[in-house]
C-alpha cells in the first residue's frame, strides 16, 4: 500500500542530528515498536510528510531537513528566567518540579502551550529554554 492522505503508517526510522562531521543518533522506532500515524493529518512535520510520501511498505530510503524545514534555528531569545513563584500551587514551589532537565508544560500570555525545559533554579527565577529540542 503506498503512503497518501489518510491512511496508518507505520515507520522504523533512525533519527540523526548533524553535528560538525559527526552524526548523533537522537531517537530511533523498530519493526517491534514503529512510528505510528495517519498521513496528512497534522500530526507530524509537513517536510517529512513530503519525503515520504507515495512509499510503500518496504522502501528504505534516506532524506535530510533543514532547520528551517524542522523545529527552526535555534533562538537565544526562547531562553527565559521566569519568576520563581509562578511555580506555586497552593501558597507552596513544588522544588521536585524544578530541576535542571525537567521538561515543563507551561502556557503562554495568549493562552498558548507550550513546553519548557528547566536550565537553572536560582533563588528567585528559574531559567527555561523554550525551543524545540532539536531545533538547530
Amino acid at each position: 500500500m503506498k503512503i497518501e492522505i489518510n491512511k496508518y503508517v507505520t515507520l522504523a526510522y533512525d533519527l540523526h542530528v548533524d553535528e560538525g562531521d559527526d552524526k548523533e543518533l537522537m531517537e530511533s522506532a523498530t519493526k517491534e515498536a514503529p512510528l505510528e500515524f495517519i498521513f496528512g493529518t497534522n500530526s507530524m512535520l509537513q517536510s517529512f510528510e513530503d519525503q515520504i510520501e507515495g512509499k510503500v511498505a518496504g522502501d528504505t530510503f534516506d532524506f535530510t531537513l533543514t532547520p528551517d524545514e524542522a523545529y527552526g534555528e535555534y533562538e537565544d531569545d526562547k531562553i527565559l528566567d521566569l519568576p520563581k513563584n509562578i511555580f506555586q500551587v497552593d501558597g507552596e514551589i513544588d522544588e521536585e518540579l524544578l530541576f535542571e532537565g525537567n521538561t515543563i508544560p507551561m502556557m503562554d500570555t495568549e493562552g498558548n502551550k507550550l513546553m519548557g525545559s528547566v536550565i537553572e533554579v536560582k533563588d528567585d527565577v528559574v531559567s527555561m529554554d523554550f525551543n524545540h529540542p532539536l531545533a538547530g
